[in-house]
């Protein structure tokens, strides 16, 4: 009972109907528990999203690993629709939420030690450039990859490229099928070795097609696609 009506919020006609009791047995039983009508809001969210919508959202916002983009993506609307409903949902805003994800986040990312394989010294860079922009990022472990989360709730995968590809004068960084990294990131950073010269593209997740790509980041190539994301670190400091 108190299951069905605190954290899945239903209403007492349908926790009635899942019991095969009289509705007004249901008050009475709510009432004897000390638990509050649930509020018309989880009624509607669960007619337009579908049955368990409302314990579906608690289960994606709840995870550590997860933010308000994620559940916007799982759900089909904005990433301000979605922290307006966590506050409907929960009574208070996502701000102190957010704070303990990034503690529990911290927690896990001390655990991980930036050594000096070159799996993970470009992760290392990029980590400091972000920490110099006030952004302060921490790294979350996703199965066998690394995302950066900076303090304004934005998921950076970072590639390196070791081996660039040179086809006559100009060269390319490779990038492969991406399908399970755009569902979870908002950010690419490409960064790579030429000649002794670290570079950076930083690329929003909308522009970073599934199947791949190559991107010329030759200097004379001022003309590419991908050009204008060239060191493009601006756009980290928006959603």
């Amino acid at each position: 009972m108190k299951q069905k009506v605190g954290r899945d919020g239903l209403a007492d006609r349908d926790i009635a109907h899942i019991l095969h009791i009289h509705w007004s047995t249901v008050g009475n039983l709510r009432r004897q528990f000390g638990l509050k009508k649930p509020h018309p809001f989880f009624r509607h969210f669960e007619r337009r999203y579908g049955p368990g919508a409302v314990k579906r959202f608690k289960a994606i916002i709840e995870d550590p690993s997860t933010s308000l983009a994620d559940v916007g993506r799982s759900f089909g609307f904005t990433r301000e629709t979605a922290r307006q409903i966590y506050q409907k949902i929960y009574g208070f805003p996502y701000t102190e939420a957010y704070r303990q994800k990034l503690l529990r986040r911290r927690s896990k990312a001390d655990s991980l030690k930036l050594s000096s394989s070159r799996v993970l010294i470009h992760l290392k860079t990029v980590k400091e450039k972000l920490t110099t922009m006030g952004l302060d990022p921490t790294v979350v472990v996703q199965g066998n990859s690394h995302l950066l989360v900076t303090n304004n709730n934005l998921r950076v995968a970072v590639f390196y490229n070791a081996k660039l590809r040179q086809t006559g004068t100009k060269k390319y960084f490779a990038v492969k099928a991406l399908h399970k990294q755009k569902q979870g990131c908002d950010v690419f950073i490409l960064t790579y070795l030429d000649k002794g010269v670290r570079g950076y593209y930083i690329i929003p997740n909308r522009y970073m097609p599934r199947k791949g790509t190559t991107i010329a980041i030759s200097a004379d190539d001022t003309n590419g696609k991908y050009t204008r994301f060239k060191d493009a670190w601006h756009l980290l400091g928006t959603r």
